[in-house]
């Protein structure tokens, strides 16, 4: 009986550090990775999620958004790469090309960020300093960096400097990130509650909101509620979201596209 508890330790470990790698990671996956049941999977993610170091997900599991929120976003950007890099793509070309445009700070704006000359005409705002630097790179014209009280955490700058000049300003669009796409509460929440304040004035001064984000974010536990869906137009988020998930998102009168 030891031998049996030691594996499944060992087991929950792995997994563990699986999730810290790649963000979120599937039950099939993981079945299929160590060649145990769903059963057992699920097992040891209900374990882990009482230890704290996961959340659960529809058909999944996550790397716990209150240990994300310490994390840097230099550390955020190798998780889930490969599915930010085609939410940002899909997300430039969504605009027409002359758009005001808002991006939000997080690794996934940074991705939309990356495909800015594409559409090299649009007057971008940020509050992140990565992603000014990733604008200024592709030599992008028109762009303005808010200032503000800097934030290594995710990289930006918040405070009633960056308030008051939100507050002056008006965008065709926003891109958003979040820690959590809660569909029981039907709103998005993020884990910065100093920032916070910040994405609730860009929502504000937005004509039209779209989320960007890894389907692992779906069902995920996240801090501060900063919008509702009811204030939201878009979710953008990659094929890994599952079925029931998709369903319930149009259900609540948004758009979905998966990228």
């Amino acid at each position: 009986m030891k031998d049996t508890f030691d594996l499944a330790g060992v087991r929950r470990r792995k997994i563990a550090k699986l999730v810290e790698e790649r963000g979120s990671v599937g039950v099939r996956d993981l079945s299929e990775e160590f060649g145990v049941s769903n059963v057992t999977i699920r097992r040891d993610l209900k374990e882990l999620g009482q230890m704290g170091v996961v959340t659960r997900t529809h058909g999944g599991v996550m790397i716990n958004s209150a240990i994300m929120a310490d994390v840097s976003n230099e550390e955020r950007k190798s998780v889930g790469h490969a599915e930010k890099a085609r939410i940002g793509k899909v997300a430039i070309e969504m605009l027409s090309g002359d758009e005001v445009v808002y991006l939000d700070a997080g690794t996934t704006a940074l991705a939309i960020a990356a495909y800015a000359h594409l559409k090299p005409d649009c007057h971008y705002v940020t509050t992140c300093l990565g992603i000014a630097n990733q604008l200024m790179e592709q030599d992008i014209r028109h762009f303005y960096l808010i200032g503000g009280s800097y934030r290594d955490t995710n990289d930006s700058f918040t405070g009633t400097l960056a308030i008051a000049a939100l507050r002056s300003l008006s965008f065709d669009v926003a891109f958003l990130c979040c820690s959590a796409i809660d569909i029981a509460r039907r709103s998005i929440s993020i884990a910065d509650e100093i920032y916070s304040q910040i994405q609730k004035e860009a929502i504000a001064s937005s004509r039209r909101n779209v989320v960007v984000a890894h389907h692992g974010k779906v069902s995920a536990n996240g801090f501060v509620h900063t919008a509702g869906f009811d204030q939201l137009n878009c979710i953008i988020t990659d094929t890994g979201l599952d079925e029931d998930s998709h369903v319930q998102l149009k259900g609540a009168n948004i758009e979905v596209i998966l990228a």
